[in-house]
């Protein structure tokens, strides 16, 4: 029998059933901390299948410890907190989740543009005051008609897609390879190379995995690029971004929106300041009461197909 650690305590009791019914002995973990390096080694060696999210960091040299197959199973989309080793060895299968925040984080993509296009924190800290709308930098905009550029076209810019639709946009769209997604021109998206999109776009949002050939994708240059008053929004990984940059930039042009769904502490100095152009979450956007119910349920579905096929 096959043995399993989860280190989230609270796993979906349908992903539980799912897995011990395909013969695996799964142990959930009791404390409320996320396990550190060694204890994560130690896991390794114990288990068949490690059950882990993307704050359990696996490095290369974690790797070299591992003596027989093993199942990595992330609760996420991203692995990019996982080595590149661990996706080379015979002994690794990494398992993910493709589609179970799809939703989640799209619907967040438009609370954030909605968010800073509309005022709503500016508004709110006023109204609780007692202010009126006159106290308001700025008036708010509407999205309706705007122009709307996607970089990516996976599964996210998929459903970001839809709901840019209802809103009668524009699209572009920015991706490597095109013509694996010709049946998106068919909705009224234009394919564009990224210095045209950014520079008409009125909405940018970023829907791609961080690896080393995207990492700064959006430089200083590519900032520069964008308008005055677009409104820019990354729910991926932040080092995508020259996040300092950014930042600059939307202090220098109050009319440039910025909407971030990022690991913030890591940009505690850069983002200490509270700005009515700026909103930031704090990687919140794939982790609804709902998605989570339902990557537990993909990521248990994975396991037990991968196991039957293998």
């Amino acid at each position: 029998m096959l043995k399993a650690y989860s280190v989230f305590k609270d796993l979906d009791k349908k992903a539980y059933e799912i897995l011990t019914n395909a013969g695996i002995q799964l142990e959930l973990s009791t404390s409320i901390e996320r396990p550190n390096k060694e204890q994560l080694e130690k896991l390794l060696n114990d288990y068949d299948i490690l059950i882990m999210g993307v704050k359990e960091k696996l490095t290369e040299d974690m790797l070299a410890k591992v003596e027989k197959k093993k199942i990595i199973a992330t609760l996420s989309i991203g692995v990019d907190h996982i080595d590149k080793s661990f996706f080379e060895s015979d002994l690794i299968k990494v398992i993910n989740c493709q589609t179970s925040n799809v939703i989640s984080v799209a619907e967040h993509i438009f609370a954030l543009i909605l968010g800073v296009k509309k005022r709503i924190i500016e508004a709110n800290d006023i109204a609780i005051k007692g202010g009126n709308k006159t106290q308001l930098s700025d008036r708010s905009n509407d999205i309706s008609s705007s122009t709307i550029g996607i970089i990516g076209a996976g599964k996210i810019s998929r459903e970001v897609i839809k709901i840019a639709k209802v809103f009668n946009m524009k699209i572009y769209c920015n991706t490597l390879n095109p013509e694996k997604h010709k049946d998106l021109l068919h909705q009224g998206v234009e394919f564009v190379d990224i210095d045209t999109l950014l520079t008409n776009s009125d909405i940018i949002t970023i829907n791609i995995p961080l690896n080393e050939e995207n990492k700064n994708l959006i430089s200083k240059d590519k900032i520069n690029l964008m308008k005055k008053s677009a409104t820019f929004i990354n729910t991926s990984r932040a080092e995508i971004v020259d996040m300092n940059e950014l930042i600059k930039y939307a202090d220098e042009n109050r009319t440039f929106n910025v909407g971030l769904d990022i690991d913030a502490e890591n940009y505690k100095e850069i983002l200490n300041t509270k700005r009515n152009n700026v909103i930031v979450t704090p990687h919140i956007a794939g982790v609804t009461k709902e998605a989570i119910k339902r990557m537990d349920v993909e990521l248990a579905d994975n396991i037990r197909e991968y196991l039957e096929k293998n």
